[in-house]
């Protein structure tokens, strides 16, 4: 069985509340072994599309997240080990 996505060094980042939401919701995905999708993400996000593609940017800037496909249109991201991520 594989452990929860979700890493508790991302409440010490002192990143912004909606980049830690966006987090938790990649591992929302993450656990039920869905693909992070920007689509999917939409469906459950509570603010506009440009607060998620920041939040999403920020992520991928301190290596939390990876684009494993990387068309903007269909682009799918897979949460790092936190021993990679930045800062």
């Amino acid at each position: 069985t594989q452990s929860p996505a979700m890493d508790q060094k991302i409440f010490q980042l002192g990143l912004p509340v909606e980049t830690v939401s966006a987090y938790l919701l990649c591992c929302g995905f993450a656990d039920a072994d869905t693909p992070i999708t920007e689509r999917k993400l939409l469906e459950v996000w509570n603010s506009t599309r440009d607060s998620l593609n920041q939040a999403l940017d920020a992520l991928e800037a301190r290596d939390i997240l990876r684009r494993i496909q990387p068309e903007a249109e269909a682009a799918i991201w897979q949460i790092r080990d936190s021993d990679a991520w930045a800062g």
